[in-house]
């Protein structure tokens, strides 16, 4: 599971990151991000079949 890169674009500085593969994919609604990554008003909805078709991503 241990990957050698985070599966989304990562600019943070924290040390000793272990990375691994995704195997779950959670849905999380979220009004807009923060100018240092972060989501404002995010609120987990629950999670959802890898099957269904949907796309992890990030800040771009």
């Amino acid at each position: 599971m241990k990957v050698p890169a985070p599966a989304v674009k990562y600019s943070g500085r924290r040390k000793n990151v272990v990375w691994i593969t995704p195997s779950l994919v959670a849905e999380v609604e979220y009004r807009a991000w923060t100018h240092d990554g972060k989501l404002r008003h995010a609120s987990y909805k629950g999670l959802r079949d890898r099957e269904d078709g949907a796309d992890v991503y990030g800040m771009d």
